[in-house]
């Protein structure tokens, strides 16, 4: 997945929580960044600044495994995506 394609699908998953009234962007940030922070806080971790949306993506995929015990060793960042989306029911 090209890295313009999640940053709009994790725009989207923004826009739905932002449905929700789950998550709210603060006045100059995006519903990409208000996605990211809800799903970190949700998590209880911290947010990896100014990493690659890979790297943020991965670590937010460690979480996951860490806390559902995923019989994976770990999630790539289209699968992070994936599973969020699918959760919040983004299309």
């Amino acid at each position: 997945m090209n890295e313009r394609y999640c940053l709009q699908k994790i725009r989207n998953l923004g826009v739905r929580l932002h449905e929700l009234e789950l998550a709210q962007p603060s006045p100059g940030k995006s519903y990409t960044s208000a996605a990211l922070d809800f799903l970190f806080s949700q998590h209880q971790i911290e947010r990896p600044a100014g990493a690659p949306l890979d790297h943020t993506l991965q670590t937010l995929g460690r979480a996951l495994v860490e806390k559902h015990h995923l019989k994976f060793q770990r999630l790539d960042a289209h699968s992070v995506i994936d599973y969020f989306c699918r959760f919040y029911r983004v299309h």
